[in-house]
């Protein structure tokens, strides 16, 4: 098969790729597995940023989400317990994010051109690059897109190298029924755990999140569901009792970067080009960010007649990602790291710097609207 472009991976961001790609009007392909996310329990929160350009690609997510106007941080410490509320309307925005699960964010975003096999290799031309699946289907490109996740084999083909940094922390996820209703608001709370958040969904339901060192994680999970329900359900009494409705999934939290992620006719983006813990609503949002670059790039030479994965688009693209992705990845870590710290430092701070936002609105406001951005 020939193409303009194949994309590896069928998960949202394999999808958004999709849409960016064939909406320049290149003829593109997935190849992936048989897609599974109808069955994946998490949600995403997309920011202001991301609806919006979205909305540029035609992709309206606002009758599968749930509005967040709302969110509270907790944090206990030597001070008792202390918090702050976060309201969409201090800095004029109508949420703080749409939350939506990704099975639903899935398939918002059809792919009509689609081959259902897993790559195993790639074969680099003088002027493409062939993806070559388990089956022995052969796909040839003038540009690949690695939307394959953190470990993704497609990366590693093309030597694309990615820093990656364990925190020695897993994430507990699962989707959780309330006995009280959210009212969209969303309460983060940090103890001598770790962290635990539940994301609002719908009227009576939400998205639990829970990181802590990874063998407390595996401690809880190994105590069973009645074990997490009610660890839940005392951390985050506001809800009521808290009873999940399906297993959790769990994993590892890391901090990674792919400098170059670029190179050799192939593109990384999304986990396969950064991975970031699950603070601060980053996660989906850095990939929608790619996307909407790899978007301005590719448009460029599309209507200059240029080669989509030649070395000069290509590096195009670098330097754009480049320019903004280190100082949110290091913002992250920073978070991640203050956030999960039990330790009487760590509490203290965390306490302190809830403290200095209550007292000083402009701070505050200065950090709700870059973190919406």
């Amino acid at each position: 098969m020939q193409v303009d472009a194949v994309i590896v991976g069928d998960g949202p961001t394999g999808r958004l790729a999709y849409r960016v790609l064939s909406g320049l009007g290149l003829d593109t392909v997935i190849v992936a597995p048989a897609n599974t996310h109808g069955a994946d329990p998490r949600t995403t929160a997309l920011l202001p940023s991301s609806v919006e350009g979205l909305d540029g690609l035609g992709i309206d997510v606002r009758p599968k989400a749930t509005p967040l106007p709302t969110m509270i941080i907790e944090s206990l410490g030597p001070f008792g317990t202390t918090a702050e509320r976060f309201s969409a309307a201090e800095v004029g925005a109508e949420y703080l994010a749409l939350n939506l699960p990704i099975g639903d964010l899935v398939g918002l975003m059809p792919a009509e051109n689609r081959v259902e096999d897993k790559v195993v290799a790639l074969r680099h031309g003088a002027g493409d690059v062939t993806a070559i699946t388990e089956g022995g289907a052969e796909i040839t490109a003038r540009l690949a897109v690695a939307a394959d996740g953190v470990k993704s084999p497609t990366r590693e083909a093309a030597r694309i190298r990615l820093w990656r940094q364990p925190l020695g922390l897993s994430a507990l996820c699962a989707p959780v029924e309330l006995d009280t209703p959210h009212e969209g608001l969303c309460i983060e709370r940090y103890d001598d755990t770790g962290s635990i958040t539940v994301i609002p969904v719908g009227s009576r339901a939400g998205s639990l999140i829970s990181i802590a060192p990874s063998a407390d994680v595996d401690r809880l999970l190994a105590a069973g569901l009645p074990a997490i329900e009610a660890s839940a359900a005392r951390r985050q009494p506001a809800y009521g009792a808290i009873r999940l409705t399906a297993s959790p999934v769990v994993f590892p939290v890391s901090l990674g970067w792919a400098p170059t992620p670029a190179r050799r006719r192939v593109v990384a983006v999304g986990e396969a080009a950064h991975t970031v813990p699950p603070i601060g609503a980053q996660g989906w949002n850095l990939a929608v960010r790619d996307l909407l670059a790899l978007q301005e790039v590719l448009a460029g030479a599309v209507r200059a007649g240029g080669d989509i994965g030649g070395n000069a688009v290509l590096a195009r693209y670098i330097r754009r990602r480049r320019f903004e992705l280190p100082g949110r990845l290091a913002a992250v870590g920073m978070l991640a790291g203050v956030a999960t710290d039990t330790s009487l430092r760590g509490r203290l701070a965390r306490q302190v710097g809830l403290g200095v936002l209550s007292r000083v609105p402009p701070i505050k406001h200065g950090l709700m609207r870059s973190g919406l951005a």
